[in-house]
This record gives structure tokens, C-alpha cells and sequence, in this order.
């Protein structure tokens, strides 16, 4: 690649002054009061997502939320969909597997990365996240709103980075067993050993949970069983003191049997038989340091699989349904300090993406296949200690689909130590994935029936979906009072408001009945926004003798409205035979909640040997699509509307209990910790996925 080249020159040439790093560096200096620990903790967490560069996360002109490892270790949580349902205006969809929803957005509108590489493995759009297991996990970072001009495509809602740890000096190790009932027994190992030229680690997790039944109303729903298995290795080595070469290899796979239950289109199907997944993924990055300049470049391929093995023959003619999907994707980035205070990045990727199996035959015998090129830029500019702001846009040139521009602006004003108004501005688009072009599957389960065609069989000229971004924000950060000399308070206090325009959306729709069956396929029509409001308050007492009582509390207003329903309201277009469609009536996109929030009390004793916490998560009553009781409401397009109070799920908080405590045997920290997952029991399988009824959980934890 002639850029890379480029890059190297460049690299080489400006050897002169610092490598690039974060504008601010954070204060190290010790502290003795817990509050004091606590506060030069939070000032100096440093993230990566918002910029792909290193940046102090308080003076971050894109906004990142954090999820460190100390949250998550003493929550008695076990995967990645637990700790994402805590966070405020996040919620758990999807009707087959456990998604993430997120500025009102839902699960296949945002990417979802580990160690800065993207997950594979969506089925009907979704990753899902409560397999993904929360060891060997440093900490979760969370940009909310379109982040297409570093990312590109699925970007659209935003992006969740997991970044695993990175080993301690010398050997050290953890062991983990943990056991829920009704759920999945689990036991992890890691290892690691680190030193100023190598770094070396290692992690195993397998879990295992039995099929079991859950009663809702007259009915039973049967829940399958599964056995899964994670092994990650990752190395890091300095050959010399201008690089860094590191390499990572990732690997899982699961296997599901029973009987469970599908719900697609408000068809609820009974299926039986099993599920086998598997994927594996490798990573090799080599970086260059040289004065001012840094060139980062990295390979990374993945491939996943994953086999139905159905009980009942398919419209295919077989029991079998199969699909395999591989990446390939080469990366260049080239950083420049220019000046003491800005920082400009440029850089290229190609990216090779393939799909076959039972799906995505065709006549020709040919698979499906994109091919994508992109070049990026960005500028980070600091003209003030008061002001700091990053430009950054993204070209994607694809063989399915085109060309797509993204562009996005965020900036940050620091008035004084404690206040950051932010405000950002910037689009987004999501491509038609493989499913949604060449898909031809034929669904002959109980209770179902119905077949799926891709828009390109249909001669559907699908187009990415795009959004237009808005971001205001104000945030109050470090705040502390000292009250004696043992003892004070911080607080940390944000009220965010975005907006999203949307267009060209992607939808799934009912096409024509053929022998009885159903057809659905995918068309561009909608046009919708998202808006919303989201509070965060954070509050800490802390006292040396008696220990650290601390309150996180968030809450999220969201609207969520189908601009062409909107429009029809408008000109008295919307209505059925029961009378027009007001805006009061109409209760916005289906599946969202108006109102959703959290809470998270916790105390820690002085010594950080126990550990208690209560989080609490609500939220709002929200429509589900099938409770629909009057039909089409607005013929063009085609919709049914949320405007009755018997369509909607009622609202719903779920509880979560955890105590942990640690205690020094020998050499080796041992962590005891039991929880109750769901105290108040909230169980509708159907509607409200990952929430199988009240659970106790143990665990223990051996570090060495």
C-alpha cells in the first residue's frame, strides 16, 4: 500500500521532540485519605475509542464512558449483557438473542469491539453479549452517538470497545468459579507475567448451563442448555526502544441442544435440536515511535461458524442450515504531534468480508462478498488550556454499496478545574448487511412459517442507512469537600442532551402471502429521530476509619418517532376506522421506553476487604409490535402504530445483590462473593430476553 509507505517516511523523518501522547498528563502524586485515592483514580483514567489515541478521558473532546474492572469484579455479574443493562439509557433487546439498545437505537446500529477489533457472529442483527464472559475484561468503553468517521459502518448508534488486561510485573494469576442458579456455572484461568520488554498472558473461560423451563402465564417456555468455551492469548514484545510488536489470537465455541423458543415477526415458533458456534480471530500490530510521529499497523482476520442442526425439515429440504463468515482487514495509522498541543492522524484500511452457507447459495454458485477501501483523517487541536477540540472524517468506497462521507466535530470548553461543556456534531450510516441482500431462508417450524428473501432477489436496490447527530453536554467533575481531617466527599455530576435524524432505514416488511406462507424481505423507507435527555450523578462519602458509601444514580428520557408517521399526523392522514391519529396518541417507535434509570448503592470497608451494593435498573413501559390491536394506520408506507395503552409491556425494575470479601492466605488473595440477580423476580422471556426469574449466585476468586 504506496500510503504506508508514506507514513514510514514520514515517521522517520520528524525525529524530533516527544512521542504522541495524551495533551494532559494526569497527576500521580500519592494521596492518603481514601477520597483523595478515589478522585486521582477517576483524574487519571486515560481512554482510546473516542480518538484511536491515547487521551486523558476529563479532557476528551469525544465523550467515553467507563467501565472499569472494580465495578464489575464485585457485581456477582457474569457477562458482558449484565454489566451493560446497569449503565444508564442502555437496555437489553432482541427478540432471538441478548443486543444492546443505545440512544434509542437498536442492537445491529452499533459496533461492538474487543481490544479495538471487531466482534463477528450477528444473527438477525445481533451480537450476542451474554456469552461474551466479563474476565480477563480491564475495562468497557462506551461512545454514544455515530463514531462512522473512525469506525465506519454499524457505528451508527455508537461504539462499545471491551479492553482486555494487560499483565502486572512478574507472574501472577487468577482463578475464578462461579455458580447461578437457573443460569450457568463458570470457572476462568489467567495468567500473565510482564517485564519492560515482554508481556505475556493468557486466559480460559468455560461455562456451562443445563436446559431448564420457565412458566408464563398458562404457557411454558423451555430455555436450551449450553456449553461454551473462550481462550485468548496475547504477547507483547519491545525489540527495541522505538517499537512494539504485539499479537493476540482469540478463540470460542459453544454448543446449544434442547427445545427453546423463537419469535420472529410476532410468529412464536417451538424449535428443537441444537446450535453449534464457533469463531476465531488473530490480531499481529507493529508500532513505530520516532519523535513526534507514531505509524501503527495492524492485520487482523476472524472467521465464524455456526450450524442449526433443526429437529424439522427446512424449507431447504434439509434439517441443517449452516452459514460461515470470514474478515480480513489490514489497518495503517500515522500520528504527528505538531506543536506542543496538536495532533493530526491519517491513516488507510482494506477490508475483505465474505459470507457463505445454506442462506446465502445462489444459482451462479457464487458467494456473497464485499470489498471495502477507506481513508481517514483527524485533527485534534488544542489553541487554548480552556478549549480542545478533534475534526475527523472517514471516506468508505464499497463494492455493494458505494462511496459514504462521514464527517463528525466535537469540542470541549474547560471554563475552570471542575466544568466541561461539550457539544458535538457529526453523521453516521450503516451499510445492508449480508443478510438483508441475499438471504433466502424458509422457516417450517410449529407455530411459524414464513419465508425470508434478500432485497437483491427481489431487485431491491438497498442503500446504507445515514444519520445526522447532534450531542450537547455539561458535566461537573472532581468536585471535593473535605469535612474533617479523616474524612470527605467528591461528586461528579453530567446532563447530556443528542438528537439523531434518521434516513433511508432499513426495514423488514411483510412483501405477499405464496402458499400459505408469509414473505418478508428488506426495503429502504423509514425516516425516524431519536432525542433524548440522560442525567448521571456520582457521589462519594469516604472515611478512613469507617470506609467509602458511594451513590451513581442516571436517568434517560428518550422520544423515539417515525417521521412519516409524524407527517401523516400532521396533514390528518393517520387513522383508522376508531378515528384520526393524534400526537398525544401515538406512543413512538415500538420496543423503546419513554423513561429508564439506574441506581447503584455501594459501601466499601477501609481496608477494600468487603464489599456491598445494591443496583437497581428501571424501566418504562415500552409497545411491543405484536400486541398491535388496530392494524395499518398510515398506507404509505405501510405501518402499524403504537397508540394503545393494552400494546404496550408493562414497566419493570430489576434488583441485583452482591457482597464480596477478601482476605490474604500465603501468597495467594482469595475474594468470596454471593448475589441475588433479579430479587423482585421480573420474568416475561418473550419480551424482556436475559431475564430468566430471581437467581442466587457464588463465587470465589484465587489470586496469585
Amino acid at each position: 500500500m504506496p500510503l504506508v509507505g508514506l507514513f514510514f517516511f514520514l515517521a522517520l523523518a520528524m525525529d524530533v521532540g516527544a512521542a504522541p501522547s495524551a495533551p494532559f498528563e494526569a497527576d500521580t502524586s500519592r494521596a492518603s485519605l481514601q477520597t483523595d485515592s478515589l478522585k486521582q483514580y477517576q483524574s487519571k483514567q486515560v481512554v482510546v475509542t473516542g480518538t484511536r489515541n491515547e487521551l486523558r478521558a476529563k479532557d476528551s473532546p469525544v465523550r467515553v464512558e467507563i467501565i472499569d474492572s472494580r465495578r464489575m469484579a464485585n457485581s456477582g455479574m457474569a457477562t458482558m449483557a449484565d454489566v451493560l443493562r446497569e449503565q444508564t439509557g442502555m437496555a437489553v433487546s432482541g427478540a432471538i438473542r441478548s443486543g444492546i439498545q443505545m440512544n434509542g437505537l437498536g442492537p445491529d446500529h452499533t459496533l461492538i469491539l474487543i481490544d479495538g477489533q471487531p466482534m463477528i457472529g450477528r444473527v438477525a442483527g445481533v451480537l450476542d453479549l451474554s456469552r461474551l464472559s466479563i474476565g480477563n475484561v480491564e475495562r468497557v468503553e462506551i461512545v454514544k452517538g455515530p463514531m462512522s468517521s473512525m469506525y465506519g459502518s454499524d457505528a451508527l448508534a455508537g461504539v462499545i470497545n471491551i479492553i482486555t488486561k494487560r499483565p502486572a510485573d512478574s507472574l501472577h494469576g487468577d482463578v475464578l468459579l462461579q455458580q447461578q442458579t437457573r443460569g450457568t456455572g463458570e470457572g476462568r484461568v489467567e495468567i500473565g507475567w510482564g517485564s519492560d520488554d515482554l508481556e505475556l498472558s493468557g486466559f480460559f473461560n468455560a461455562k456451562n448451563q443445563q436446559p431448564f423451563s420457565l412458566s408464563r402465564g398458562a404457557s411454558t417456555v423451555p430455555i436450551a442448555g449450553f456449553t461454551d468455551a473462550t481462550v485468548q492469548g496475547n504477547v507483547l514484545w519491545r525489540p527495541k526502544r522505538a517499537w512494539t510488536l504485539r499479537s493476540w489470537v482469540r478463540a470460542f465455541g459453544s454448543q446449544t441442544s434442547g427445545s427453546f423458543i423463537e419469535s420472529v415477526a410476532g410468529q412464536i415458533a417451538s424449535n428443537s435440536g441444537s446450535v453449534t458456534q464457533w469463531d476465531g480471530s488473530a490480531t499481529v500490530n507493529a508500532e513505530y515511535r520516532s519523535g513526534r510521529a507514531r505509524l501503527n499497523i495492524t492485520s487482523y482476520g476472524s472467521v465464524y461458524n455456526e450450524r442449526y442442526d433443526f429437529d424439522t425439515v427446512q424449507g431447504s429440504g434439509s434439517t441443517i442450515d449452516d452459514l460461515q463468515r470470514r474478515i480480513l482487514r489490514t489497518y495503517a495509522q500515522y500520528d504527528l504531534m505538531i506543536g506542543a498541543k496538536n495532533r493530526m492522524t491519517l491513516g488507510g484500511e482494506y477490508i475483505l468480508d465474505d459470507i457463505s452457507g445454506t442462506r446465502y447459495r445462489d444459482s451462479t454458485g457464487i458467494d456473497p462478498s464485499y470489498r471495502t477501501a477507506v481513508a481517514f483523517t483527524q485533527w485534534e487541536g488544542l489553541p487554548t488550556e480552556y478549549i480542545s477540540y478533534v475534526l475527523s472524517a472517514r471516506i468508505d468506497d464499497n463494492n455493494a454499496f458505494g462511496t459514504a462521507l462521514s464527517p463528525r466535530f466535537s469540542l470541549l470548553l474547560k471554563p475552570g478545574e471542575h466544568f466541561r461543556a461539550s457539544a458535538s456534531i457529526g453523521t453516521g450510516f450503516k451499510a445492508p448487511d449480508f443478510r438483508q441482500l441475499f438471504v433466502t431462508f424458509s422457516n417450517r417450524l410449529s407455530g411459524a412459517g414464513y419465508d425470508l428473501l434478500g432485497a437483491s432477489r427481489l431487485g431491491i436496490d438497498l442503500q446504507p442507512e445515514r444519520s445526522l447527530s447532534y450531542d450537547l453536554g455539561l458535566r461537573y467533575e472532581d468536585g471535593h469537600r473535605r469535612l474533617t481531617s479523616v474524612s470527605s466527599i467528591i461528586y461528579n455530576a453530567e446532563v447530556r442532551g443528542f438528537r439523531n435524524e434518521l434516513s433511508n432505514l432499513i426495514e423488514f416488511y411483510y412483501v405477499r402471502t405464496v402458499g400459505g406462507r408469509d414473505v418478508y424481505s428488506y426495503r429502504n423507507v423509514a425516516r425516524a429521530f431519536t432525542q433524548g435527555i440522560e442525567t448521571n450523578l456520582n457521589l462519594a462519602y469516604a472515611h478512613d476509619a469507617i470506609g467509602t458509601f458511594s451513590v451513581l444514580a442516571g436517568y434517560q428520557f428518550l422520544d423515539a418517532r417515525d417521521q412519516q408517521v409524524v407527517d401523516a399526523i400532521d396533514k390528518g392522514q393517520a387513522g383508522t376506522a376508531q378515528g384520526l391519529l393524534t400526537h398525544e396518541a401515538y406512543g413512538g417507535l415500538w420496543g423503546r421506553s419513554r423513561n429508564s434509570g439506574v441506581l447503584r448503592l455501594q459501601y466499601d470497608d477501609p481496608s477494600q476487604a468487603f464489599s456491598a451494593n445494591a443496583r437497581f435498573q428501571f424501566i418504562g413501559r415500552f409497545g411491543v409490535e405484536a400486541l398491535d390491536k388496530n392494524g395499518i394506520v398510515i398506507s404509505d408506507p405501510p405501518r402499524k402504530v403504537l397508540d394503545r395503552d393494552d400494546e404496550y409491556v408493562a414497566g419493570y425494575t430489576v434488583l441485583n445483590l452482591a457482597v464480596s470479601y477478601t482476605s490474604q492466605i500465603g501468597q495467594t488473595r482469595a475474594t468470596f462473593g454471593v448475589g441475588l440477580m433479579n430479587a423482585l423476580d421480573v420474568l416475561d422471556p418473550i419480551v424482556i430476553p436475559g431475564l430468566v426469574g430471581r437467581q442466587f449466585t457464588a463465587q470465589v476468586q484465587l489470586r496469585f
